[in-house]
């Protein structure tokens, strides 16, 4: 059996209770502003989620995250890969920093290093 190797650079984190919203581009956006998706995983440079919808690589995408502490809107990201489950997709995005002045500001950045850092409080305490 041979063994994969873990391509990520930085861990992931349980998702706790942290929402995901999908903004639609283009025409659906006239009948529906956001959709939300079940986070599976995360951290500061992305994220892995449930959509009930395929979706590119590459796809450009806008989101807002929630949790009870902390939100960060209109957060830019790009598909890095779906996978079909049995009646879902799984889909993977990384936070595009250089998408444009909001996501290079400090803000941005810092709040998203606030959740993954209660995120990883979590993950600390449920193994207490």
């Amino acid at each position: 059996m041979v063994m994969k190797r873990n391509r990520r650079k930085f861990a992931r984190y349980g998702v706790g209770s942290l929402g995901v919203s999908l903004h639609r581009t283009g025409l659906l956006s006239l009948f529906s502003g956001q959709i939300d998706v079940r986070a599976i995983n995360f951290n500061t440079t992305g994220l892995a989620f449930r959509h009930s919808r395929p979706m590119s690589p590459g796809q450009p995408v806008l989101m807002d995250l929630v949790t009870d502490q902390h939100r960060v809107s209109r957060v830019v990201a790009v598909v890095r890969y779906i996978t079909r489950m049995e009646n879902h997709f799984r889909c993977g995005v990384e936070f595009d920093f250089d998408a444009n002045e909001y996501m290079r500001s400090a803000t941005v950045r810092d709040t998203l290093k606030e959740i993954e850092t209660l995120l990883n409080e979590v993950v600390i305490l449920a193994l207490d």
